[in-house]
């Protein structure tokens, strides 16, 4: 028991030491990685962001769409969802393409692994964790490409200027893009070594692994390779080319495509998910034009700079104000090569044109105009630039103090220019007004460049007169990290004026409780399947955070006709979303919405739009914390789909009457022709203060009369028909914000009372059908529409007002569920149901979006799937009783998984050629030769097997003997490697050599000696 103790602690002691031991020695790359994130998280706590205070990391898409799927990734992840399926977007649609557009990165497994309850904290470790990372790539890539070994605080100071580069902490809100501030440095020491020793394998694997991380800056980071492979060849001294150039080309080709395939299971898919709708979401056009001016380009190198993200931005490369004097003494420095400054130079400007000539940028961008975050690879700018300083600082005796002199007076004078131009995001000073409403003036960049740029020079000098000084060389280090520190906050605090970082409060306790809300209507409604929907929504991604099957969502790999097709019944729509505002009766109805979830208590997010109907009853309720949750059941629900009395396929929806459309799918769905939205004709108009004109395209401008005066609207009053609610949609191409009031028209006429705000219309989650309220037949109500928006003005081509015929509608629904389509089984990417068919040829109408993947059987015979409102799955099926069973699994899924394996195998292939020189590669077929032969001689056609040098603990001592054998190995092992020989060895065969090393072996070892079994102990 004693000895086992004794084991255990020598081993743990042997551990701890090797552990000890490692961290040692490779210190300087823990130092790298902290110190990044050591300021940033200064940064984020002067901030208060949480733990710190009550803010958040979450702004923009982070808030809004990314922080949704990492709550479905770690669902997926620990099995509690599908990787390819998800009911909870835009009533469902593939996933896998949102886990490789936003979640492929493997510092996913931080949100993982890490309590759901801190999820915005998690998303802040993660974060953290790729600011440290890209600082030891970058820190690895500066020691590999450096002639000689570099200064220590080099290695710190320019990993540091990398990992916070201005792209950096803006693009801290698209977290998923960052991977390629990780993998840009050993993809280009990978190109260096391909280029020199011909190697794939430190080529390939990074730029797999880039690919796989983030496709879309893996596309603008292999562009750039191709740019970068050409620079390390055109930089070879005394050479125009460099050795095997034209191999060296072939092995780049070969080496990309193995990449491209290693990383097909997820390319592939994503590209089937972008074509659903992404490639056709901008018109973008390809005419000649320019995007910037080079001076206001130049202020974006300064630090505390930072001006937008919305399109008009500039491009982020700010690196860090050393960057700015070593980059010209860069190209002054005698001890640095034409050829490098002029390849440098030349591929630094390659990169400036990209972002300069729109045409270019767009090509960048994968033949698309950003919606917003513009120029999103000027990362790889600022990664020349940090290189170019790099080089310079390293060989400062090739620079004199008049350079350095030099180069600063010019900045200055740059600053002085700049303070005169008066540019919005390059200031002296900048006013902030005070909670008390006081006024201070703060420092911002020019100033900072300033003192910056001085403190620089002064210790670049001493750099350069005592080289050795570790004063000096703390002092860097410490100039940098303050200014660094300066620029992450003041990005962090004009980000915040830009776009606005959300409270940490606003997204928990929120998504807890809702999400302990969505489990309990789980466990109480035992059904296979239902849709549910909430009066409240934090985002659209709500449903897809917490779990419940809705209509809402967001991405950018959306399935387009689907959500045209919401759109064109009045859902609220955006291009790339959908949003549970706009609903009626029948759309709830007809997309199975069984539930509708109300909040009462804590009303955070709950709007105004969208109200319980009285038609639907409560059925229970659920308390959690201070947050009150209610389930009213929808009586109409008609299930996953319905069978069609009419021909449901030629129903064609309007672009411009989301009322019409529904009456036309539940007359094709019921086989009648009822109405049950009806139209309400305008019996009066009045306008105050507007002006209208008359469009080609069917539209009526309104605009102000006077433009001085604050009123401008227009009135329809409208006659209800029946006891009803009133809906309200005015079709448009052009979205102008507009206020909607309403007010019975005989308290309007005595002025009683003011007008009631309805809500807001056309712009965003607002265009979509505004229901104005539940009102008595004859009742005459006056409906007022002010334009306010900074255009002053507004379109459009009709005015709709409809009511709705309740009672007909019910009947109609308690009939067509008795056709509904029964969900007995079911699964993200599996379900099973029966529905009855009175005829042969009779059509299931799903609300299942059509696209590829579904394979569905009909009473076990595999059927082809048809499309109706040219989004839907649509079944054809027999008379009588129907069994369905439907099964996701995407074909282009298992093709690009076979496409990963070759991928893999050819890169395993690769790495055993390349690894150690083929050496184990080389025995392994001397080993297999030496099996097939038998041990017999070798035919002129036998590979040679390695000959090993026997050991000094080897049985003999013969120092004749084993001089001669070591001749006659020497002999083989140059004729193997073509090295150099002599003229005696270049006379001898293949055939001829293994005879002689055969014949001198069998001399000193005996005859009777079994050279396979020799090589095997040795080995």
């Amino acid at each position: 028991m004693d000895n086992a103790k004794t084991a255990k602690s020598n081993y743990a002691g042997k551990l701890w030491r090797k552990i000890r031991g490692f961290c040692y020695d490779k210190r300087l790359y823990f130092l790298v990685f902290f110190l990044p994130v050591a300021i940033m998280f200064a940064a984020y706590a002067f901030f208060k962001i949480h733990p710190i205070g009550d803010g958040s990391v979450l702004v923009l898409d982070l808030n809004g769409q990314y922080v949704y799927y990492y709550e479905r990734f770690r669902d997926a992840f620990w099995g509690r969802a599908s990787w390819l399926y998800s009911w909870s977007r835009n009533l469902s649609g593939e996933m896998f393409g949102i886990y490789a557009y936003y979640l492929a990165s493997p510092f996913m497994l931080i949100i993982a692994f890490l309590p759901r309850s801190i999820m915005a904290t998690s998303i802040l470790i993660m974060q953290l964790a790729k600011i440290g990372t890209a600082a030891v790539t970058f820190c690895f890539f500066l020691k590999k490409i450096s002639p000689k070994p570099p200064k220590t605080v080099s290695l710190v100071i320019f990993p540091t200027m990398y990992a916070l580069m201005a792209y950096m902490v803006v693009q801290l809100m698209d977290p998923m893009w960052l991977d390629g501030l990780i993998y840009l440095p050993l993809i280009c020491w990978g190109v260096q070594r391909l280029v020199d020793e011909g190697k794939l394998a430190p080529y390939i694997i990074p730029l797999a692994l880039m690919f796989i991380a983030h496709f879309y800056i893996g596309y603008m980071v292999g562009i750039f390779t191709f740019f970068y492979f050409c620079y390390v060849c055109l930089n070879k001294e005394g050479r125009i080319l460099p050795k095997k150039f034209f191999s060296r080309c072939v092995n780049f080709g070969v080496g990309t495509l193995v990449a491209l395939m290693c990383a097909a299971f997820v390319l592939i898919p994503v590209y089937n998910s972008l074509k659903l709708g992404k490639f056709e979401f901008t018109d973008p056009d390809f005419s000649l034009a320019t995007q910037f001016d080079f001076l206001t380009f130049i202020t974006k190198l300064f630090p505390m700079t930072y001006d937008t993200v919305y399109p008009e931005g500039m491009p982020m490369v700010y690196c860090g104000a050393a960057a700015l004097i070593l980059v010209p003494l860069f190209f002054m420095n005698e001890k640095i090569t034409v050829k490098e400054k002029t390849s440098k130079g030349l591929l630094a400007v390659i990169l400036v044109l990209l972002m300069y000539i729109k045409p270019w940028d767009m090509a960048m961008h994968g033949f698309q105009v950003p919606n917003w975050l513009p120029f999103r690879y000027s990362f790889i700018f600022s990664f020349m630039l940090v290189l170019m300083a790099f080089r310079a600082f390293e060989n400062l005796d090739g620079i004199t103090s008049k350079n350095i002199g030099g180069v600063v007076f010019g900045l200055m004078v740059f600053l002085f220019w700049c303070e005169r131009e008066n540019y919005g995001h390059f200031q002296l000073f900048e006013t902030k007004t005070n909670d008390d409403g006081t006024y201070t003036n703060v420092i911002q960049g020019i100033w900072v460049s300033m003192i910056a740029i001085c403190l620089y020079f002064a210790l670049i000098h001493l750099s350069k007169k005592y080289p050795r000084s570790k004063a000096v060389c703390v002092s860097l280090v410490a100039v940098l990290c303050v200014e660094l520190f300066v620029n992450s906050a003041d990005t962090i605090d004009k980000i915040d004026s830009d776009v606005a970082y959300s409270r940490y409060s606003s997204y928990e306790p929120y998504m807890s409780q809702l999400r302990d809300a969505v489990d309990m209507i789980d466990e109480y409604d035992d059904e296979p399947f239902y849709r549910m929907e909430a009066t409240f929504h934090r985002t659209v991604n709500d449903a897809m955070g917490t779990g419940y099957y809705s209509l809402s969502h967001s991405s950018s790999t959306m399935n387009a006709p689907a959500l045209l097709m919401l759109h064109r019944l009045g859902y609220a729509y955006g291009g790339h979303y959908t949003k549970y505002d706009g609903t009626t009766f029948m759309t709830d109805a007809l997309f199975d919405v069984k539930y509708l979830m109300d909040k009462e208590g804590n009303t955070s997010y709950v709007g105004t739009r969208v109200k319980v109907p009285e038609e639907y009853s409560l059925t229970t309720e659920y308390t959690v914390g201070d947050a009150t949750f209610k389930y009213y059941n929808n009586p109409n629900a008609l299930g996953l789909g319905v069978v069609s009395e009419g021909d449901i396929r030629s129903v064609q929806l309007s672009e411009t009457n989301p009322f019409e459309n529904q009456n036309m799918i539940f007359n094709a769905l019921a086989g009648d022709t009822t109405r049950y939205f009806t139209q309400l004709e305008v019996i009066n108009s009045d306008m105050e203060n507007v002006n209208t004109s008359q469009l080609t395209d069917g539209h009526t401008k309104f605009y102000p009369a006077d433009s001085s005066i604050a009123e401008c609207h227009v009135d329809y009053v409208v006659r209800m028909d029946k006891n009803s609610y009133l809906y309200m949609y005015l079709p448009t191409k052009y979205e102008r914000s507009c206020n909607i009031w309403i007010q019975d028209e005989d308290e309007y006429v005595d002025g009683a009372n003011a007008m009631t705000y309805a809500g807001q219309f056309f712009v965003g989650d607002n265009y979509s059908i505004l229901n104005l309220g539940k009102y008595s037949e004859g009742q005459e109500l006056r409906i007022r529409i002010t334009i306010a928006n900074d255009e002053n003005e507004a379109f459009w081509s009709d005015k709709l007002f409809y009511t709705f015929d309740y009672d007909a509608f019910a009947e109609t629904c308690s009939v067509l569920q008795e056709r509904s389509f029964e969900v007995t089984e079911f699964s993200d990417t599996k379900l099973k149901g029966t529905v009855t068919a009175d005829n042969d040829g009779d059509l299931l109408f799903t609300t299942i979006p059509y696209e590829e993947g579904w394979t569905i059987s009909v009473n076990g015979k595999a059927v082809t799937p048809e499309k109706s409102l040219d989004s839907l799955i649509t079944i054809p099926l027999e008379a009588g009783k129907n069994e369905i069973s439907m099964k996701f699994s995407p074909n282009y899924w298992r093709f690009s998984l076979v496409i990963t394996v070759f991928g893999l195998l050819a890169l395993i292939m690769i790495c055993t050629f390349e690894y150690k020189k083929g050496k184990y590669m080389k025995k392994l077929v001397a080993k297999i030769s030496g099996k097939s032969s038998s041990a017999e001689i070798k035919t002129e056609e036998s590979i040679i097997p390695p000959i090993e040098v026997p050991t000094e603990t080897e049985p003999y001592k013969d120092e004749e003997s084993s001089s001669s054998l070591e001749d006659i190995l020497e002999k083989a092992m140059r004729e193997e490697n073509q090295a150099e020989v002599s003229v005696e060895k270049k006379r001898l065969s293949k055939r001829d050599l293994q005879t002689e090393t055969d014949r001198a072996l069998r001399e000193i070892l005996g005859d009777d000696f079994d050279f396979d079994k020799k090589s095997k102990d040795e080995t």
